[in-house]
């Protein structure tokens, strides 16, 4: 029986909510505005709902049958599976590829546990100095200039990394840490500036950074030194830490993000905690890096409208239009909170001129794509041909990364009267523009990656790549043919993300190329979409490509089964054993020659 490590599924229960499983299979209704739903008990007849599943603590219970657990049980008890292949089943609904845990993945995943303690531990410990100690006291007073009050520091556990060079690695040795993990920690550097056992972070406070459960994975920190050249430091990635699949606040905005059903994205830590303090409570930023797909996708799971509220400089103003992209893609709901008149961001509207200004000036947005449209306007005079199609240029990626037809015919429509120009122009430019936008994307950024070749790709993964036009081929496909029956990596790759795309009705290859995480795939894929290339025929050649994967699992199959014919011996195998592995040898050569026949027939009807 497979064992799989621990780390896998954690991993599995980070991707997936406890009640997109279960409402796969009930329907499920929110108890008011908690994060728990009701339902009539699946494993038992009854006409008023006792069966309550809690989000946030993963697992549920019926108060009639009495049966409980977590997400990993419920399929078990649904479907009938052991505990290995509930695994298997929620991880490729969850996307992860799945392997065996080794002793060294045991070894590994004891070594994250610590590291995580470490970061738990270290971070009430700087937040105990930065209240506490006399050193700290530059840093409080730092706090108190930007307006930030005591709460805040309490809600955010912000924390004070001394300017001692000895100070933290002397603390942690005192916890009996060794000098390998502080180091793989990231926390301390085996050599810095030719000393040994520095800090990473001195003389900065410290923004922890939590994931959804509350574990600190990471530090954000803000030099005190006003001549300093980095103000920022960030964590580096680490074994418990991804910048790109973690925001800046978003444990503390949960709650709120959740029953509001909103969350707001703005630029800088101490934005987050200004808009927090403002009783904004569902405000986070991305950690050091633009906002990444990612990020988006943690937010889909908890709530649907995003507000954006970057700087108001040149880099404010391209993270904005690359966020409102990536969550359009996502099929987020996006407004832009426009730029305050007297403050360049939260900070220091809530510095200058208290919560209350804030909180009001926050209620000023406008949808995304009227955003992006009117930002184009000041760019361009589209009282001449070349302004209007520039203005166009400038947001077709939105309409692009638009999945609904009916939402694009929308934007269409408000930009039509915008340009003064037929909606059936920008239409027809749209369709132009977005064939090139392919073209000119595959011959200059991916030029020098790998190309689609026929010749070069499997049979496996050549019909997923056209399977991508022909979303009817893959349910079809994908109900006749199991992942693991694919022994090419990049086509099991491909066909999770047809799958998702599939369950989750997108249909825009521009979103379905963002959801591939391995770059060369992700070169292939667009190359392969750059050739429009027509769509795949009918069935029938859908089943002979069906045929030859079997062909192959089988062939397989057969050949595991002979060695272990071959290595077997009658006295410590048994006669009826090895009798038995010959009749599946048998039974699997007559299965091959049958699929081998049907497709010498296909052939010569050809």
């Amino acid at each position: 029986m497979p064992k799989y490590s621990e780390s896998v599924i954690e991993e599995i229960k980070n991707r997936l909510r406890l009640s997109d499983v279960i409402g796969s299979y009930v329907r499920l209704t929110r108890v008011g505005s908690t994060d728990d739903f009701k339902a009539c008990c699946p494993f038992h007849k009854e006409k008023t709902p006792s069966f309550l599943v809690h989000d946030d603590k993963g697992f549920f219970k019926c108060f009639g049958c009495g049966k409980s657990g977590n997400m990993f049980t419920f399929l078990m008890e649904m479907e009938h599976l052991t505990f290995p292949e509930s695994i298997q089943n929620l991880a490729k609904k969850a996307g992860i590829e799945l392997k065996e845990e080794t002793e060294k993945e045991k070894k590994q995943y004891s070594r994250q546990q610590a590291i995580q303690d470490i970061y738990n531990r270290i971070s009430k410990r700087f937040h105990q100095v930065l209240l506490l100690k006399k050193e700290a006291s530059e840093a409080r007073n730092y706090i108190e200039k930007r307006n930030i009050s005591s709460e805040s520091c309490e809600k955010f556990l912000l924390g004070y990394a001394p300017s001692n060079s000895d100070w933290l690695y002397d603390f942690l040795k005192k916890q009996n840490y060794s000098d390998e993990l502080l180091w793989e920690s990231g926390l301390i550097y085996k050599e810095h500036n030719g000393l040994a056992n520095q800090p990473f972070f001195k003389n900065r406070i410290l923004f922890p950074v939590r994931t959804w459960q509350g574990n600190v994975v990471a530090f954000s920190g803000r030099d005190l030194n006003p001549d300093s050249k980095v103000k920022y430091k960030n964590s580096s990635d680490s074994v418990i830490y991804s910048k790109k699949n973690n925001l800046f606040g978003f444990y503390e905005s949960l709650p709120l993000l959740k029953e509001k059903q909103q969350v707001i994205l703005c630029e800088g830590n101490f934005d987050v905690v200004s808009l927090h303090q403002a009783g904004i409570g569902y405000a986070c930023a991305p950690l050091g890096t633009s906002f990444t797909i990612e990020q988006a996708q943690l937010i889909k799971r908890y709530c649907k409208k995003v507000f954006l509220l970057f700087d108001s400089d040149n880099a404010g103003q391209k993270a904005t239009i690359r966020a409102a992209l990536i969550c359009q893609q996502n099929d987020l709901e996006t407004y832009v909170i426009k730029p305050f008149d007297n403050a360049k961001d939260a900070s220091q509207m809530l510095e200058e001129q208290g919560a209350e200004a804030l909180a009001k000036a926050c209620e000023n947005v406008e949808p995304a794509f009227s955003h992006l449209v009117h930002s184009a306007l000041k760019l361009y005079d589209i009282r001449q041909p070349k302004g209007k199609l520039s203005v166009f240029k400038e947001v077709s990626p939105y309409l692009e990364a638009t999945s609904s037809d009916i939402e694009r015919q929308g934007y269409v429509k408000y930009l039509s009267e915008i340009l003064r120009i037929s909606e059936e122009q920008i239409l027809s430019d749209f369709r132009k523009h977005k064939q090139s936008g392919r073209k000119s994307e595959t011959d200059s950024e991916f030029r020098k990656e790998k190309t689609y070749s026929p010749a070069e790709v499997s049979v496996q993964l050549n019909v997923l790549l056209h399977l991508i036009k022909n979303r009817n081929g893959f349910e079809y496909f994908r109900h006749r043919v199991r992942i693991n029956y694919l022994q090419d990596d990049f086509a099991r790759k491909l066909f999770t993300v047809l799958e998702d795309a599939v369950r989750e009705g997108i249909e825009s290859d521009e979103v379905i190329i963002q959801m591939i995480d391995n770059q060369e795939l992700k070169n292939l894929v667009i190359s392969f979409l750059a050739e429009d290339r027509s769509d795949p025929g009918d069935t029938e050649e859908l089943d002979s490509v069906i045929d030859t994967i079997n062909i192959a699992r089988l062939e397989e199959r057969r050949n595991n089964i002979l060695q272990l014919i071959n290595g077997s011996e009658v006295e410590t195998t048994g006669q009826d054993e090895i009798l038995q592995m010959i009749e599946a040898k048998v039974k699997i050569d007559r299965e091959i020659e049958e699929l081998k026949a049907k497709q010498r027939l296909s052939k010569a009807d050809e």
